[in-house]
């Protein structure tokens, strides 16, 4: 049984209007693809940006300790160093 001619119409305005649904489809997944791409670029270099600002601030707080680590270690030297000419000191004193 041959087809018609409006089914062979519709036949092809069938598939005229799934390739052109496929080309929609095909341009939205390539836009969204885009778009998440960029967010995820955004999100990332944000993160990278905080990262390394919570670094600095930490290696400034890091920097701090150790000066004052530092000086502590040195009146605490020099307090030994005290002591010990102190105790030098009595001990050829009693002598």
């Amino acid at each position: 049984m041959p087809l018609s001619k409006e089914s062979k119409a519709d036949s092809r305005f069938d598939s005229r209007l799934k390739q052109d649904l496929s080309e929609m489809e095909g341009r939205i997944k390539r836009r969204f693809d885009l778009r998440l791409d960029d967010a995820f670029t955004r999100l990332s270099q944000h993160i990278l940006h905080e990262v390394g600002t919570r670094f600095d601030e930490t290696n400034a707080r890091l920097e701090s300790i150790d000066s004052r680590l530092k000086l502590q270690a040195g009146l605490i030297q020099s307090g030994a160093r005290a002591m010990s000419r102190f105790s030098a000191f009595a001990e050829n004193s009693e002598e």
